[in-house]
């Protein structure tokens, strides 16, 4: 199981949602952890251009969760999610 880890940005985010979608996002981030690789690599332009190459993300009720892998990066071999950002779907389009 992967350890997430949150920046500021992130939480900033986050804390401008309403109570559904935030547990949405909680829901998803834990599959996320489970299996990291659920998310798509297929993001948009500009997405690329504010998170970097390596971005992932996840549909969450209308936003992106945005996050990046870090395979076995620590001591015990454990995976490393570092959950960026959540934007809304419709600033991106």
């Amino acid at each position: 199981m992967a350890k997430l880890l949150f920046t500021a940005p992130f939480l900033d985010d986050l804390a401008q949602l309403d109570e559904r979608v935030e547990a949405e996002v909680w829901r998803k981030l834990e599959l996320v952890q489970s299996v990291p690789g659920v998310g798509t690599s297929l993001v948009e332009p500009q997405l690329i251009r504010s998170y970097g190459t390596s971005c992932l993300k996840i549909a969450v009720f209308g936003f992106d969760a945005l996050y990046e892998r870090h395979p076995a990066a620590d001591d015990a071999g454990d995976e490393f999610v570092v959950v960026l950002g959540i934007i809304s779907q419709r600033r991106v389009r």
